[in-house]
Formats: C-alpha cells, structure tokens, sequence
C-alpha cells in the first residue's frame, strides 16, 4: 500500500508552544507525543468524522484510539450531536438542578445492574475516587485492593512507582496492588489486613479474560471478608453492553464507576452502588462538584443511552472487532508474524513481542510507526466505534499486512532499532 506523503509542520510548531506554556506539554500523558512516534505520528488532530481524524496539517487518518475510549458512536455523530445542541439553546447549566439529571439518573438505574442510586462528574478518576470514599465510608476502614490503572488521585497512584511528587507517603500504606485474575494475592492482602480492607476496585476486564471462576469468587472473597467489591467501568462501560462489562459477566459488583464512552466524547462519569450502600453514606461523604450536573453532558448522555437501547449498536461494535480480531489472527500466521491482536472484540489490544517470546517498546513502535505513515492511527487499544465501515476494516488490514511485513523484516534483521523513522515510544501513566 502506498506510504502517505505527509507534513508535520503544524503539529511540530504547536507542540513547540506548547511545551512553553502547558505542564508538561498536554492534559493527559497518553495523548501526548512521547506514547507515539514522534516526527512520524500526528501530534494535534483538527477534527473527526465519523471513525475518521484530520490533524492540524490536513492529513486523514482511520482513528482506533477514539479518544482514548469515549467516542463509541463516531465522531460528530448526528443523535448526540443534535441533543447538544439542542440543549445549548436552552442553557449548558442552571442555578438550580435541571430536570436532566433525573432523566439520566432513571436511564443509569434501569440499565446498570449495580446502579441503585448514581451520582455524576467529569472523569474517570473523580468517579473512581468517589467510589473509594464512599467503601471507606460505608465500611469505616481504610485499606484498597487495586488492580491497574484507576486514576491519577492519591489514593491510587500511592502504589505507583513513578511521579510520586506530591504524595503523601502515609497514604501508601494503604494501598496494595494486585495482578488480574491473581485471586492468591487479594487473600494474602486480607489475610495481612483483617478487618481493615474497605473495598477491592478491579477491572471486570481488560484484556485478559476471567480464569477459574475468578470474578464471582473475588465478589465472595470481599463480602466473606466485610469488603465492598468496585468495578472500574470506566473504559468497558457502554463498549461492552449499555449495562458495562458487569451485565455482560452477569457478576454485580457493590458500586461501579462509568466515563469514558457515556457521553461519545463530552465528560461525564458516574459512579453507581447498591441503594442501601448509597443511602447509608448519603450523610457522611462529601461528593460535590459545580459541572456534575452540566447539561450539554447529560444531553449527550441520555442521546448515548437512547442509542444503545435497541442493542443494534452494541451488536455492530462487536462485530466490526471481531472481524479485525479474526481476519488479523489468520494474516499473522501465514505471514509468520509475532503478533496478536488479543482480548474482546470491543475493546482490543495489540500485543508485540519478538520470535523468542520477549516484549519490547520499539516492538510497538515499529508497527505503529508503518500504520500511521499508511493512514491508521493506533494507541493503546483498538476501540471499534459503531461508524467505523467495512471499507475502514478492510483498509486498515491492508495496513497491517503491510506493517507486519516490515515489522518481520526488521525482527529478522538482527537491528530493529534502524527501522526506526521517529523515536520509539515510552511508557507512561495515565
């Protein structure tokens, strides 16, 4: 497939300003141009189109990174779009509450299985921080099981290894960390702390599916030890079914937290529980926050809920993955290639490791570096959106066979390194 004869120029000269005037150059590390192949990869992107993005130099590009997460339906999708603007003609907020965090608020319940009462902000974080008070709260203990990435407030990135600035370091002794489906280590936490655990906030699921039960045994294993179990929806609520990746499992957790795709891109997040949990700390916790009740957010939400009643969105998601998972599998083997496009065909993830097995960065970056130059931008996942069209499919596979025939050649080169236009990508958190 043809390379894209590209310039960069604006997005270079943007960036350039930006290191002069914004902490640490953006808002969100995984946007910024050290996760992708800088001198290679777009830095700004101008606008979207349904499951297509323009940068600031006129280049088109197939998104898969959506956002991060939040565009689900597509970008400028008409049924959102309208309802935003719609409500902008009436006001974006009030003195007072508005009667459409009522609406919003009867959607959440009737769809979320662990929604008996919902509260709305603006991020996954403020979402997953209000969950973690309100475990402290109801249980009057202060120790957190966490699984990965929930946030970047204190309680979570205590147990982090990098950019600790700031961070009390009482705090971390109050939370543990433990590894997906490694039901062992949350027993060995509860073992270590007796009575003294609030709650235990995982993922239902990333990539990796449940082994063993593992889900319905962790609920058991908090609620034997008078523990409240928290799902971070944040990413898989809505991708996975209108009621999160918890209705898809058919395992309720005791509060969740929703963000990301609620709103197909403006902010709005939720964090849900069990009634009699939410009415028993109604009086004790402090949740309150100007923009929860923001009403372009709420008119988005409700628009994204309507959507997804009919399941046809949520079917067609699914399918366009598994699609892409399937037809990139099978040209993986018979290119003899080490890549895998792993987990659900909702929320996808590109794994890259060499012929003996290892992981490494500049793996990433190479097959990034030669999707992006062809006009496919990835990130850390594959989020198929409902736009997206089987022409987009069927080009971004062209894509991949063509990046994996470099990626081979540079693997059996001995010196994958000099496959490298831009600098390789680095880890980052959050």
């Amino acid at each position: 497939m043809k390379i894209n004869e590209r310039s960069l120029k604006r997005s270079e000269e943007l960036w350039k300003e930006a290191q002069e005037n914004i902490l640490s150059g953006c808002q969100l590390y995984s946007k910024g141009p050290e996760t992708h192949i800088q001198g290679v990869s777009p830095i700004y992107i101008d606008h979207g189109k349904d499951g297509h993005v323009w940068d600031v130099d006129g280049n088109e590009y197939i998104d898969y990174d959506m956002g991060l997460g939040p565009i689900l339906l597509g970008y400028q999708y008409k049924a959102v779009d309208d309802a935003v603007i719609a409500q902008l003609r009436r006001g974006m907020g009030y003195s007072l509450v508005a009667p459409e965090e009522v609406e919003y608020a009867k959607l959440c319940v009737k769809h979320i299985p662990s929604a008996g009462k919902v509260r709305f902000l603006k991020t996954g974080s403020s979402a997953t921080e209000a969950a973690v008070r309100i475990a402290r709260s109801y249980t009057g203990r202060k120790h957190i099981i966490r699984g990965e990435y929930h946030g970047w407030h204190e309680w979570t990135t205590a147990a982090e290894s990098v950019r600790q600035g700031g961070i009390l370091p009482e705090a971390r002794k109050f939370i543990h960390k433990f590894d997906y489906n490694d039901l062992a280590k949350v027993e060995e936490y509860f073992a270590a702390y007796p009575g003294e655990v609030a709650a235990v906030i995982t993922e239902a699921v990333e990539i990796e599916p449940p082994k063993d039960g593992f889900l319905e045994n962790l609920k058991e294993l908090c609620h034997r030890n008078g523990a409240l179990l928290i799902f971070d929806e944040v990413v898989n609520g809505f991708r996975f079914s209108i009621g999160g990746a918890q209705a898809y499992f058919g395992v309720t957790p005791d509060l969740s937290t929703f963000g990301k795709a609620a709103a197909n891109g403006m902010p709005l997040s939720i964090v849900a529980g069990r009634k009699d949990i939410m009415e028993e700390v109604d009086r004790n916790v402090f949740i309150s926050t100007t923009f929860g009740g923001e009403c372009l957010s709420l008119a988005a939400g409700i628009a994204v809920m309507k959507e997804l009643e009919s399941g046809e969105a949520t079917k067609e998601i699914w399918a366009k993955g598994k699609y892409l998972q399937d037809k990139f599998r099978a040209m993986a083997k018979d290119l003899d290639v080490p890549i895998d496009l792993a987990g659900y065909p909702c929320r996808l993830n590109l794994e890259y490791t060499d012929y003996e097995g290892k992981k490494d960065w500049l793996y990433n970056s190479i097959f990034m570096q030669e999707s992006v130059k062809r006009g496919v931008l990835l990130g850390w996942h594959i989020f198929p959106c409902y736009t997206h069209t089987q022409a987009d499919l069927d080009f971004t596979l062209n894509v991949f066979e063509d990046a994996m025939k470099v990626y081979r050649e540079a693997l059996r080169s001995g010196h994958p390194e000099t496959y490298m236009e831009g600098k390789p990508l680095k880890i980052v958190l959050g």
